[in-house]
């Protein structure tokens, strides 16, 4: 394993460091079923992904066949590569790509068969969006700097969660296929998601003008107009969202899955059997019916 190279960058020691002292996580994936309205667990694939260190972000392939999620490889807090496991075979995830630099974030890049846009720490600190896999390495969006996350659109557009800095709080950005960026709000949260039937972005944070710390709201953005709009509070102890292949949009909370029903949150997937305490992110894999979550434990 590759020696990471270390940063010195404050912005990136707390982002990262403070993901890397979270109490102990693992991921673990099973097939479920829908009969009714009814979630339930299903026979059918199945698992634990389990690390000594830092192991996050679990993700799928756009064909469904893979796992990937983020891990800790060295001994840094930052030393992280992407890791990937295909579901149907019998044998332990292994690096997407081993690099000098951390790496985070990976995000199944549209109609690019294995490949993924992720987060790079860079040698002096700097975050961007670069492209691995399949044998690539590049530099997708030289221009921004200070990407913690990212969600992509249809037409080649981005919502990028960009770091405070000596200008702004940490913010929401768009950014369209023509390189255009639109700020949309301030104080937002980790997570962010693009709903494909609506062409709408969703992401969390407080109201307009409110403090990072006051109550949280699911916001809506329609992709290229000129604002972003929030919906409705979200739930107690709300972590996470993601979007069914039907297009309903989900949110963690806890140790349950809820779904936005109207203008409302109500029961998706009770996993309080699978996960002793709070389910901290989620996925569902794009063709089959499987869920891959981090279940963190308590202190």
């Amino acid at each position: 394993m590759q020696i990471k190279t270390i940063i010195t960058s404050i912005s990136v020691a707390l982002t990262l460091v403070n993901a890397s002292v979270q109490a102990s996580s693992s991921i673990r994936y099973f097939e479920y079923s829908v009969n009714a309205g009814q979630v339930k667990e299903s026979n059918g694939a199945g698992g634990a992904i389990q690390h000594r260190g830092y192991i996050n972000q679990p993700v799928f392939s756009q064909d469904g066949s893979r796992l990937l999620w983020t891990q800790q490889s060295g001994k840094g807090p930052m030393d992280t590569d992407i890791y990937y496991k295909v579901l149907a075979a019998d044998e332990p995830g292994k690096p997407l790509a081993t690099t000098p630099f951390g790496e985070f974030s990976a995000t199944p890049i549209p109609l690019q068969a294995q490949q993924y846009s992720v987060v790079r720490v860079e040698a002096d600190g700097t975050q961007r969006l670069w492209r691995i896999g399949a044998g690539i390495d590049e530099l997708l969006v030289p221009e921004v700097s200070g990407v913690g996350y990212h969600a992509w659109g249809a037409d080649g557009d981005l919502l990028l969660f960009l770091l405070e800095d000596g200008s702004a709080p940490n913010r929401a950005v768009y950014r369209n296929k023509d390189g255009e960026l639109t700020t949309l709000a301030s104080h937002i949260g980790r997570s962010l998601v693009y709903q494909g039937s609506t062409d709408q972005f969703y992401f969390t944070g407080p109201l307009p003008d409110m403090p990072a710390n006051a109550e949280q709201w699911l916001w809506r953005y329609q992709a290229g107009s000129k604002a972003a709009k929030p919906v409705l509070p979200l739930p107690a102890n709300a972590e996470d969202l993601a979007v069914t292949t039907q297009g309903t949009l989900l949110v963690s909370s806890g140790r349950y899955i809820l779904q936005l029903s109207g203008d409302a949150w109500a029961p998706w997937l009770d996993l309080r059997k699978k996960c002793e305490g709070s389910v901290t992110r989620f996925k569902l894999n794009p063709v089959k019916p499987i869920l891959a979550f981090v279940c963190q434990q308590g202190d």
